[in-house]
């Protein structure tokens, strides 16, 4: 079955939706640059929300390794995502297990060196975009990835939505996908139905897969 990672949490009852639905990974934006930025203090508060078993997950771009293991002992956080080039120390420093980002754009993704990813916890492939983290609504080219495996778990990101997550997950049959702006009505606010039309189309398409 999928796994469905919601990102850019700002509220507890979008939290408590998402578990409610059946999403196994829940993210918080870390990121000075997002318009979904939580402190540690709020994502501690609307993480409280989660339900057992449901990871949580801190996104961050260039803050530095202070201020995200403060985070992850604050809220507290299950995993790290990190959308800069992953270097050997990161792997060390990062106080729970990694999420590497691999940012598609023109060439390819741009993967971190493989000794290093076979240390990460998984794999996220997302578009690129300079100095953002997720939520641009905005897809790449799936082809880029298709038929390739690599030595960790892979989720697909950027532009995801109940229209075209089907597509997604047939072509690259990832281990799980990550939606942010594809099931909200603004910013940081997730929309109910939306988010329920993208677990329904996950779930449609892992059926059809079977």
């Amino acid at each position: 079955m999928t796994a469905i990672k919601v990102c850019g949490l700002t509220r507890a009852e979008d939290v408590a939706l998402a578990c409610a639905e059946g999403v196994s990974w829940l993210g918080f934006n870390f990121s000075s640059a997002s318009p979904r930025r939580v402190s540690a203090e709020t994502a501690r508060e609307i993480a409280a929300a989660a339900t057992p078993g449901v990871l949580r997950v801190g996104v961050f771009v260039e803050e530095t390794w202070d201020a995200i293991s403060d985070a992850a002992r604050r809220v507290p956080l299950d995993l790290v995502q990190i959308h800069r080039p992953l270097k050997s120390g990161d792997v060390a420093k990062s106080p729970v297990p990694l999420i590497a980002v691999a940012h598609v754009g023109e060439g390819g993704p741009h993967l971190p060196e493989i000794g290093l990813l076979g240390r990460c916890r998984a794999l996220l492939f997302d578009r690129l975009e300079r100095g953002r983290a997720g939520g641009t609504g905005l897809a790449f080219d799936w082809g880029v990835i298709v038929d390739r495996t690599f030595p960790v778990a892979v989720l697909v990101a950027g532009g995801m939505n109940a229209e075209n997550v089907a597509e997604a997950i047939a072509r690259v049959r990832p281990w799980g996908v990550d939606v942010t702006s594809g099931i909200e009505s603004a910013p940081g606010r997730k929309d109910p139905e939306k988010m329920r039309r993208f677990v329904e189309a996950v779930r449609r398409a892992d059926a059809a897969a079977a």
